[in-house]
């Protein structure tokens, strides 16, 4: 009898989760910090059963066995290999946000072209219209492009955004979100919340250019580029307003906070794990380490050390010398340097970052500000120092410096002295770990891990698959509707004209009660 009861509430366990659904998952974002963002849900979908089908322009050689890599190939080497694509990311330095957002808009769509074209698209092409996907993640960061492709032609399953950005602004098509230009700098806008009516009035306008760019140059391309393979597809749009969830790279703890859509999930740092075991060589080098500690030094995926220049890794091996009281590792690319290291300076080609970031003896992290090395930093308490150089990255070290936990420095003008002054100014004043410490304890203090919140909502979604009450009617409504401009243009016209007729019939009034005293007064002075 306890058997058979056993056996009851073991079904009815197993009927009210998930069942194990088929999912295709498609990221055609160029950045291996993009993959490593969704290499982690990805992963953990399929230890809960799922059976994942990547279509992606990286991939991985021993995934579970129910994930399926289709590699989308030599997108990268192309991409750098376009004459037509600035990607030298030390001259995007210098580029203002109108700039970087006309480069944000073109690299998305040359990645599209890039990927439609390769092989691995082409197998997505050869599946029976019929084949069962029970749903479709895609990193939207990349635009429509394949997405809406396999959406038309598997009978528009439920759809899942997802990013590892962190820019409300890039969820507008999609869920409708306001640009809230007084309160929040866009994520190109090298600004902080304390925006003077110079820099809110620049914001504006770069907020009305990401939509203008958006609704009026990538969504007609992308219709025009995708019909050349499949004449039948519906404007992209449709697909847009098709997105249950979006699932960002966010957290209101460790970044300027804004309102949200209730469609927009907050997982900010979902590729945060526990620190896994150092390799040997890091275990002995931490423990050699003298009590100053260790300072680590990694500008990220895209931007390479060794790609600096001799006068800039000069002067960085000079600070670093300087400082013999600290232990520097450097993730550096190549074994080629300038000159001979210092005694207290370590480099490597590669570096377990967030494992690194959670070690007790790593006490100052040198970092590019890209969003996912800046939440390791936060998650770990490492305070930082931003040598910024395109896009977010500005915005993120620049909440950093607001909330007393980091420093800024310019990677094109770096300074021996500036360097050296900084590192001693973080590492001597308490105030900087007592603040990070204080973030690392909010950010962490959440009810579930980032992750786990992803795949809950992933999971409700195969649960409701027709359920559209999370969605915003705002998807739906022109830009020019959604910000209420036709009721406000007519409104402020309507103002005007009461204005100018009370100002005319006023003036009128005033001169013809004038007009006969002053020909009296002329009579009389006659």
């Amino acid at each position: 009898m306890a058997s058979v009861a056993l056996l009851f509430l073991l079904v009815g366990c197993l009927g009210s989760g998930t069942f194990a659904a088929n999912i295709l998952y498609i990221n055609t974002v160029a950045s291996p910090s993009h993959f490593g963002w969704n290499r982690a849900l990805i992963y953990e979908l399929a230890s809960r059963g799922h059976n994942l089908t990547v279509f992606g322009v990286n991939s991985e050689s021993n995934p579970p066995p129910n994930v399926t890599f289709i590699l989308l190939e030599n997108v990268y080497e192309k991409l750098y290999s376009d004459p037509t694509m600035n990607m030298d990311f030390f001259e995007m330095n210098k580029m203002g946000p109108f700039a970087m957002q006309l480069i944000f808009d073109e690299f998305v769509f040359g990645v599209c072209e890039i990927a439609l074209a390769t092989e691995g698209a082409k197998r997505l092409q050869s599946y029976p219209p019929d084949f069962g996907f029970d749903l479709i993640i895609h990193d939207y960061l990349s635009g429509p492009c394949l997405a809406a492709l396999a959406h038309h032609r598997f009978g528009k399953p439920p759809v899942v955004a997802v990013t590892g950005y962190h820019g409300v602004s890039t969820t507008l098509s999609m869920t409708g979100s306001y640009q809230y230009s007084a309160l929040v700098p866009n994520h190109v806008y090298d600004a902080t919340e304390e925006m003077s009516y110079k820099k809110r009035f620049i914001n504006l306008l770069i907020n009305m250019e990401e939509e203008m760019l958006h609704f009026y140059s990538l969504i007609p391309k992308s219709n025009r580029l995708l019909r050349q393979y499949d004449p039948t597809l519906p404007d992209v749009t449709e697909f847009y307003r098709e997105t249950r969830l979006v699932l960002l790279n966010s957290n209101p703890v460790i970044q300027y906070s804004e309102p949200f859509m209730p469609n927009v999930i907050q997982v900010g740092g979902m590729q945060i794990t526990k620190p896994k075991p150092l390799p040997e060589d890091l275990v002995a080098l931490l423990k050699q380490a003298g009590p100053g500690g260790v300072v680590l030094f990694s500008l990220g995926t895209n931007i390479r050390s060794d790609t600096l220049g001799e006068t800039r890794i000069l002067a960085i091996i000079s600070a670093m010398e300087a400082l013999p009281q600290y232990t520097f590792l450097w993730k550096f690319e190549t074994d080629t340097l300038p000159r001979a290291l210092p005694s207290n300076v370590h480099v490597r080609k590669w570096l377990p970052q967030n494992d690194l970031l959670g070690q007790p003896a790593v006490r100052l992290f040198i970092t590019h500000s890209g969003l996912l090395s800046t939440q390791e930093a936060i998650w770990h308490g490492v305070p930082v120092i931003g040598f910024p150089v395109f896009a977010d990255q500005f915005k993120n070290i620049n909440y950093c410096e607001t909330k007393g936990i980091g420093k800024r420095l310019s990677i094109e003008h770096v300074n021996t002295d500036d360097l050296v002054r900084t590192i001693r100014e973080i590492m001597t004043t308490e105030s900087y770990r007592i603040n990070m410490k204080r973030m690392s304890s909010l950010f962490r203090d959440q009810p579930e891990h980032p992750l786990d919140r992803a795949v809950w909502w992933v999971e409700w979604v195969l649960r409701n698959p027709d359920a559209t009450e999370m969605m915003s009617h705002g998807s739906r409504l022109h830009w020019f509707v959604k910000y209420s401009y036709d009721v406000l243009i007519p409104l402020f016209a309507s103002i005007a004209l009461v204005c100018h007729g009370l100002f005319f019939i006023t003036r009128r009034l005033f001169c013809r009660r004038k007009g006969p005293a002053a020909k009296a007064e002329k009579q009389k002075r006659s």
